[in-house]
Parts: C-alpha cells; structure tokens; sequence
C-alpha cells in the first residue's frame, strides 16, 4: 500500500500576484523570499473582511521589480516599488498592496480594463508600477511585475482569470502594539545558531514547532548549513518571544 506524501522539504517558488485593496490597511506577502534585510520573525494575525484570521510569522520591507510601461517585456529594465512594514502570511491566498503604500505614492486606478492604472512616486512623479489588463485575469488591480526575488522564478497565480474575489487584510491596533513592544524590548535579535538544546527541543515540542516546519514556513533550505542555522535562530527569537512579550493593555 502506497504511503502519503509528507509535507514538501522546500517552500514553493515566490507568488507572482500583488493586488492592490485601498480597503486593506497593511500589506501582506505569501513568500519569504520577497523580504529584504531588515526582515524580523514575530508571531501575530492579520483578519480579512468576514472576521477570518490568518497566521502572521514575520514583517519587513519588500522591493517590487516592477515591470514597465504594461507592454513592456524586456525584464532588464525594471523600476521599483518599495513597500514597508509588510506581514508575512504563507497562508493568505495571494500579496496585498494596502493603503499605507499611499504614504510614499499616488496611486491611480483608470477606469479602462485594458489600461487599469499605474502607481505614481511622490518625490519624483515617476510611474514606478502599473497594473495588468484585467482582460488578463480577475476584475483586479495587480501590479505587474518586472522580475521575480533574485535565484528564483515565479510560480503559478493562484488567481483564476473568471474568478472573483474579495482580497482584505486588516491588523489591529492591539497587534501593532504588541509588535512595537517587542522590538522596543530588544525581543527581535537572535541569541545562537547552535543545535537545540534538549530543554529547547522540548519546549518547542510542546508548542508543536519543529526546525523542519520553520525552514519550509521562512523559505529555507533544509540542506544549507547557513539556512539551518537561520532557522534555528529564527526559533530561539519565537521562544524568547513567546516568554518575555511586554503585557499590552488594550
């Protein structure tokens, strides 16, 4: 008899849809790899517009290669979207642009599917983005990309071109909070990339952690001594966390 497959030893490549929801108040990307390096590892959530919660493992800044004009396709001449303060969601469905990019851009939505819009700088009035035909897929504004995280290639959209969606992430303020504690605290630097200790093991045991799960979940490679080491530095931040978070009041 046939045994099931476990769970894969790699994450899958980068998702390619950025959409943008001037509803959303923060943004949200799929993929580690997308991260710069400012990238830190905190557990939170994020809620979409029915209440629904998904898991949160990580912020930081994302640079967007972005392709343009739209019927642009050379991938050498890419401009950039620079987004902060992004969450880390491996579960959402696909990557949210919110409305806090409005803070560092203008962002212009035609009302032609074949020309949707584009996404202005304000320093400069330079068009960094522009969106896809939505003759192309979903009545969506998704920003087309020039290239994709730097040694890897896009995966499919988990978008259907007839599909129809409602794509929000809202953070609430308690979890925002939370999250400037810890890092007014000092809670976001790694402490040892050495092997777990039998006392850590089993605390993240009994957290049902495991180093495989963290390596998979952040985009690691399981058979990259510096990727292990990451990872286990990842966990030692998680747990000491978990054990010294600042109460916050609401």
């Amino acid at each position: 008899m046939a045994s099931m497959p476990g769970p894969p030893d790699r994450p899958p490549p980068p998702c390619p849809s950025w959409v943008f929801s001037n509803n959303s108040d923060t943004h949200v990307a799929k993929d580690r790899y997308w991260f710069d390096t400012d990238y830190i590892p905190f557990r939170s959530h994020f809620t979409d517009i029915a209440g629904h919660s998904a898991e949160v493992i990580g912020m930081g800044t994302v640079n967007l290669a972005t392709m343009s004009p739209p019927t642009q396709t050379d991938p050498d001449s890419p401009s950039s979207l620079r987004l902060k303060n992004v969450l880390h969601a491996p579960a959402t469905l696909c990557n949210i642009i919110g409305r806090p990019v409005m803070d560092d851009y203008t962002v212009i939505c035609g009302p032609f599917s074949d020309y949707p819009g584009f996404i202005v700088k304000n320093t400069d009035g330079c068009i960094v983005a522009y969106f896809k035909p939505m003759n192309q897929g979903p009545n969506l504004y998704q920003v087309q990309l020039g290239e994709p995280p730097l040694g890897h290639e896009f995966g499919l959209s988990p978008l259907c071109a007839n599909g129809h969606y409602m794509i929000h992430a809202f953070w609430s303020q308690h979890e925002r909070q939370r999250f400037a504690s810890l890092k007014a605290s000092g809670l976001i630097q790694a402490s040892g990339v050495d092997p777990l200790t039998p006392v850590e093991r089993n605390w993240f045991r009994q957290k049902r952690m495991s180093e495989k799960a963290i390596l998979v979940a952040y985009g690691l490679d399981s058979n990259r001594k510096e990727h292990q080491e990451e990872g286990r530095a990842i966990m030692r931040i998680l747990k000491s966390q978990a054990e010294n978070e600042p109460t916050v009041l609401y």
